[in-house]
C-alpha cells in the first residue's frame, strides 16, 4: 500500500510544482510589462505651454484610388491596368491655438510698462482622428498591403490639415488671440502698468508633422 502512494504523491507533488512556477512566470511576465509601460509613458511625458484658442469637429468622406499597370505576355505582351480604391469616413478633432513657450515679457518697472515679445502666429496644435473604411475593392495583381492602410490613415489626417488651411479656424484663433491680449492690458493698466507689443519679434507658426 505504502509503495503505491509514493507514485501518487510524486505526480501531486510535480504537478503543484508546475503549477506554483507557472503563476511565478506570468506574474513576472506582469511586473515586466508594467515597468515597460511606466518607462514609456515617462518618456512621453514633458512640460508645454500652450493655448488653445479653437476647437473644431470634422466628419469627411476620404477616397483614393491607385492603378498599377501589369504587362502579360500573352504570348504577345499586352498592358492591362488593376486598380484598388478606398473610401473612407475620417472624424477628427483639431485644436487650434497658441505655443507660448517662447513668448517673453520684459518689465520696466521705472516706467511701470510690460513688453510682450515673440509673439506666436497661431497653429494646429493637435489633430486627433480616427478613420472607418466604408469600402475597399482591390484587384488580384494590386491589393492592399499593410503599408497601403498606414498611408491611408496618413493622408487622411493630411486632408483635415488641408481642410483647417481652407477654413477661417486661423483667424478665428487669432481673433481669441488679440482677445486675450486685451484682457491682460487691462489688468495691467487697473493697477497702473502699460503694455507694449513687439510686432518685430512675431514668431511664424511651425508646420505640425505629427
Amino acid at each position: 500500500m505504502t509503495k503505491k502512494l509514493f507514485p501518487l504523491v510524486g505526480i501531486l507533488a510535480a504537478f503543484g510544482l508546475g503549477i506554483w512556477l507557472t503563476q511565478w512566470f506570468y506574474q513576472s511576465k506582469k511586473e515586466e510589462i508594467s515597468r515597460s509601460q511606466s518607462t514609456i509613458l515617462l518618456d512621453k511625458v514633458k512640460d508645454v505651454l500652450k493655448l488653445v484658442t479653437v476647437e473644431a469637429n470634422f466628419n469627411e468622406l476620404y477616397n483614393e484610388t491607385k492603378t498599377r499597370p501589369v504587362t502579360l505576355y500573352l504570348p504577345l505582351p499586352s498592358t492591362f491596368s488593376f486598380s484598388k480604391k478606398a473610401i473612407l469616413e475620417v472624424q477628427g478633432k483639431v485644436l487650434v491655438g497658441f505655443d507660448l513657450e517662447k513668448v517673453s515679457i520684459t518689465a520696466d518697472s521705472t516706467n511701470r510698462v510690460l513688453t510682450l515679445s515673440n509673439l506666436p502666429e497661431p497653429e494646429i496644435l493637435s489633430i486627433d482622428h480616427q478613420v472607418q473604411y466604408r469600402n475597399l475593392e482591390e484587384s488580384f495583381f494590386n491589393s492592399f498591403s499593410a503599408e497601403d492602410y498606414t498611408s491611408l490613415n496618413h493622408n487622411a489626417k493630411e486632408m483635415l490639415r488641408q481642410k483647417v488651411a481652407e477654413s477661417d479656424l486661423m483667424e478665428k484663433a487669432r481673433g481669441q488671440g488679440n482677445q486675450m491680449i486685451d484682457v491682460i492690458r487691462f489688468m495691467a493698466e487697473s493697477l497702473g502698468w502699460t503694455v507694449e507689443l513687439d510686432e518685430a519679434t512675431i514668431t511664424p507658426a511651425p508646420v505640425l508633422e505629427n
